[in-house]
């Protein structure tokens, strides 16, 4: 018996010992990447992807389309027009994959879209790039393209952000971006948990120049400011922040903010809606990520009777009528698909309108059980 637990207990740490090795290594490789939670974000997309379709090929007789009757447009500080409906370049399969990605933004813009968005932390600028001068190439005027990408919290700090927004015009191949994004108040660090849950004093900026959240958010704001001066930026905006955060810029008396990228649908919780009507109240303009209810409720978004119900009404498909519900919003939009027929159907929705009545309804979906089925990054933010 105790020659039997002994011969356990080496197996037991034999086991032991190879997971600590593979634990190591899989720390290893992601401490070697600038942002540590990029391969998981890239490699759980592209196994979700394993054995589907990836974006199908342009023809080389496909030629630009016009851009979309009654196209609208939100003005910000720059002078800039932002195109109010966009493609988003994140959370699928067909977003990490470079031929994908080439392939989706070159169908974008050759049907008339002209909004492109995407981030550093998402890897795939390169791609994205190659897409905007294929499109170029097929009569697509880079002056009538937006692009937006973000910097990661990894990246604040006054020389840090600068280095990177740097960076990321390089790999995109501009000569200027059109808008670059704060992408999170708040790093994804287990720093953040400790600081935020169990009242350590120190954050998960403690390692940075800035040392913590609130200098790092500054610091990162006058490296935009400057960028904005110095003509590689057109203009600078936030996401995921809360009221408080972007006041905390607003003081610096600094550039103005210019837009704010939030999760936001007919399911949008209170402290959204207040987000939502700062910004309005202070000229932010805003744009709406998982509009059609986010990868993890996206056919329950679309099963709801009041939507499916409008739909039919309209003659149009479920997530025509979400996607038009927030420009009536005066918020804009950047649905991501890598499908050429869900983007026609995307930039499909100036041609129809909801009645003061239909937008009460799914207003009223604030209050729909559905809605506390959602993960709320604003939370993290605190």
């Amino acid at each position: 018996r105790v020659d039997r637990l002994a011969m356990a207990f080496g197996r037991c740490m034999n086991c032991c010992l190879v997971l600590a090795v593979l634990v190591a290594a899989l720390v290893g490789f992601l401490l070697s990447h600038e942002h540590p939670i990029a391969p998981i974000f890239v490699y759980m997309n592209l196994a979700m992807g394993i054995g589907k379709p990836k974006t199908e090929a342009v023809g080389d007789d496909v030629k630009p389309a016009a851009r979309p009757e009654g196209e609208k447009f939100l003005s910000l500080p720059s002078g800039a027009s932002m195109p109010a409906n966009g493609i988003g370049m994140c959370c699928r399969p067909t977003a990490y994959e470079f031929e994908s990605v080439r392939r989706t933004v070159l169908w974008y813009l050759l049907l008339g879209g002209r909004h492109i968005d995407t981030a550093d932390v998402y890897t795939n600028h390169v791609a994205v790039g190659q897409g905007i001068r294929d499109a170029i190439a097929r009569g697509v005027p880079r002056s009538e393209m937006f692009v937006t990408t973000k910097v990661w919290p990894d990246s604040f700090g006054f020389a840090s952000t600068t280095t990177a927004v740097r960076r990321m015009a390089k790999e995109l191949g501009l000569d200027y971006i059109d808008l670059v994004l704060m992408h999170a108040p708040r790093n994804l660090h287990p720093r953040l948990l400790l600081h935020t849950k169990f009242g350590f004093k120190d954050d998960e900026f403690v390692n940075h120049d800035c040392r913590n959240q609130t200098a790092c958010r500054a610091e990162t704001w006058r490296a935009l400011s400057a960028l904005i001066d110095e003509g590689l930026v057109k203009d600078a905006g936030v996401s995921n922040f809360q009221v408080h955060h972007m006041k905390q810029l607003q003081n610096l008396g600094l550039k103005p903010i210019s837009v704010h990228q939030m999760q936001y649908h007919p399911w949008v919780s209170k402290t959204q809606a207040e987000v939502v009507s700062f910004c309005h109240r202070n000229k932010i303009a805003i744009t709406a990520y998982f509009s059609l209810g986010g990868f993890n409720n996206l056919d329950k978004a679309l099963g709801v009777d009041i939507v499916h119900d409008m739909a039919a009404a309209h003659k149009k498909r479920p997530g025509q009528i979400l996607l038009r519900w927030a420009l009536e919003n005066n918020v804009s939009i950047i649905p991501g698909t890598g499908n050429p027929k869900h983007m026609r159907e995307n930039l499909d929705i100036y041609g129809f309108s909801l009645s003061s009545a239909e937008m009460e309804k799914l207003n009223s979906l604030s209050g729909h059980p559905m809605a506390k089925e959602f993960f709320l990054f604003e939370d993290l933010a605190v």
